[in-house]
């Protein structure tokens, strides 16, 4: 049988997986876009109604497919990544999304569960393809082999888009119930495929958190593919969508043990919600165009949530309205579908992808450690905030990161704003991705919504570590420090907090902040503090720190007129040393990987 015998439920699985890609793309790109390039993914999503209404359910169909394989291509390059054509490329996703699992479905009781199925294999496919190459998507990872993946995909959305031309035509009943496509693939990419999100909420290594997931997404494929036995029916009808808002609420919100079990769960009672959701017929009695349009309104609303959700907690509420979707219909429980055709097929299919990202693991290079020679009683050490590791073109850049930490030749380093699994950060795991790289000890100490927040690297032995929260005193978001004690070469151990402080005008929250992180520096004649303060020179923060002795690694050895910040400039960016600490050899790092520039400095312990 050729690859292209069945076309639709490829092509349905195929666009799924470029869909899952631009919508990562999407939520760092349009993540600060602003209102009218978030809004324009589901205006333009509407035009899956009169798309079909011009050119026909088959031309339409293929039209687009043609232009979402010309979308995607053009986002390979960085100069197609900017929001307007972002925000074209994931309307266009969406839109190709409705209609081909639109015609996926057909009219017969199989269909519902065919496109499901073609979305779940799709998603343990996009797992399969990130993990070894830490989560980074093609678009970001460029290089030749990123080139031909993305242009064998582009190429088999052209083929597959053809030959569906040619399977019989079929109109699902109603045709607004698409729209429950929205949350769905929202929660897949917020919430339970997101490793790095997973790792960070459940204290576990990413790898660990990968193999949840890829169980999660082979269970989910089995359950699907199982017949449902009547006795069961009454049983499952509550159970397995009553599963979902928990699954939801405890891999958003944690604690920390259930997250990657409650990740597992989602996986795999969400492709059965899914075919139960889009077995209820749901139209408004004015034509199939017209419920077509609602269905790529809804969709791009529950899409575009990843975009507006960036330290809101919205998610319990999508697996709510999944929910709802999916009781709204009790007649489509009535009946139990039949068997699926071929389910042992796509079960062994995912369990192929996924055993595919241990054996790249191995066969990723080695790291570049950073130096560890101390001796003298003197090492390097680096402040970077780094903006979500998105530059200042708005472009994902952990490479960039990875290369100026690598050449500054610190051995220890503070970073801010780290992303893991954040959606605006395209679902990477910093942590992971420069841990593997340097070969370093991480001290990670999450803030806001726990995918961002505050981390140390070192190569020195560590003594000791902590991390604490800080008081929100009516800041922007919840905040944190991290403190690590390190041994150098003579013997000797130093101590160093990281922090970020209250981003907002008013010095009320950085006041009450920096009480907590003062007593984990003062008293130590070892101490030095470092990160992203908020505070300019002059103000009271900054005072206060002062008052207690502290002087500043900039003033004493560097430019105190230099900005280390680039839009706006301002200096808000610190090292601060104990009385005993003296600076040497300060620098403001030239650099467009982040909208902060790294400060380094040699620390001297007299």
């Amino acid at each position: 049988m050729s690859p292209v015998a069945r076309p639709l439920p490829l092509l349905t699985a195929v666009v799924a997986l470029v869909t899952l890609e631009l919508l990562r793309l999407g939520g760092t790109v349009l993540g600060g876009a602003g209102t009218l390039a978030v809004a324009a993914v589901p205006a333009l999503a509407c035009l899956a109604g009169p798309l079909t209404w011009w050119l026909g359910s088959r031309q339409g169909l293929t039209v687009a497919v043609g232009v979402l394989a010309g979308a995607r291509l053009l986002v390979q390059f960085p100069v197609g990544r900017s929001a307007p054509l972002v925000g074209f490329a994931l309307a266009v996703a969406v839109l190709a999304l409705v209609l081909v699992v639109r015609r996926d479905m057909g009219d017969t009781a199989a269909g519902p569960g065919r496109a499901a199925r073609a979305i779940a294999l799709a998603v343990a496919a996009d797992l399969a393809l990130r993990l070894p190459l830490d989560l980074l998507d093609l678009i970001w990872r460029g290089g030749v082999l990123g080139w031909l993946l993305v242009l064998a995909l582009v190429a088999l959305l052209g083929r597959l888009a053809t030959a569906a031309q040619a399977e019989r035509l079929a109109r699902p009943a109603g045709g607004a119930q698409l729209a429950v496509l929205g949350p769905v693939f929202a929660l897949y990419t917020m919430v339970f495929a997101t490793p790095g999100a997973v790792a960070a909420a459940g204290d576990l290594p990413l790898t660990v958190a990968g193999l949840w997931l890829a169980a999660g997404a082979v269970a989910g494929l089995a359950l699907l593919s199982l017949p449902e036995p009547a006795r069961l029916a009454g049983l499952t009808r509550w159970a397995l969508p009553g599963a979902l808002p928990l699954a939801t609420v405890l891999t958003a919100l944690g604690p920390a043990p259930l997250v990657a079990p409650a990740a597992l769960l989602g996986l795999a009672v969400l492709p059965t919600v899914l075919r139960r959701a889009l077995a209820v017929p749901m139209g408004f009695g004015h034509g199939p165009q017209f419920d077509l349009a609602l269905a790529g309104l809804g969709t791009g609303l529950g899409c575009v949530l990843l975009a507006l959700a960036h330290e809101h907690r919205v998610l319990p509420w999508l697996a709510a309205l999944l929910l709802a979707l999916a009781l709204a219909g009790p007649a489509a429980w009535a009946a139990t579908p039949p068997p699926l055709a071929r389910a042992f097929t796509p079960v062994v299919v995912a369990v192929l992808l996924l055993a595919w990202p241990p054996l790249a693991g191995a066969l990723r290079a080695g790291p570049e450690p950073l130096p560890t020679d101390t001796a003298g009683g003197m090492y390097r050490l680096l402040t970077w905030n780094v903006h979500s590791a998105v530059n200042q073109n708005g472009q994902l850049a952990p490479d960039a990161l990875h290369a100026v930490i690598r050449d500054s030749g610190a051995q220890v380093v503070v970073l801010q704003e780290v992303p893991r699994g954040q959606p605006l950060a395209g679902g990477l795991d910093l942590v992971t991705f420069l841990e593997r790289r340097l070969d370093v000890t991480a001290v990670w100490a999450p803030a806001a919504d726990d995918r961002f927040g505050n981390l140390i690297l070192t190569s020195l032995p560590v003594v000791a570590a902590e991390t604490g929260e800080l008081p929100r005193a009516g800041g922007d978001m919840d905040r944190s420090y991290a403190a690590v004690t390190v041994r150098l070469t003579d013997g000797e151990t130093a101590r160093i907090v990281g922090t970020h402080l209250h981003g907002g005008a008013a010095p009320g929250p950085r006041l009450a902040q920096l009480e907590p992180v003062l007593e984990q520096v003062v008293g130590d004649p070892t101490a030095v503090l470092a990160g992203d303060l908020n505070a300019r020179p002059d103000t009271a923060e900054i005072e206060t720190i002062r008052a207690t002795g502290l002087h500043s690694a900039q003033d004493e050895a560097g430019d105190p007129g230099l900005d280390t910040a680039v839009a706006p400039p301002r200096r808000v960016d610190w090292i601060f040393g104990a009385p005993e600490v003296a600076f040497g050899d300060f620098e403001l790092i030239d650099t467009n990987a982040s909208d902060h520039l790294p400060l380094a400095v040699t620390v001297f312990l007299e």
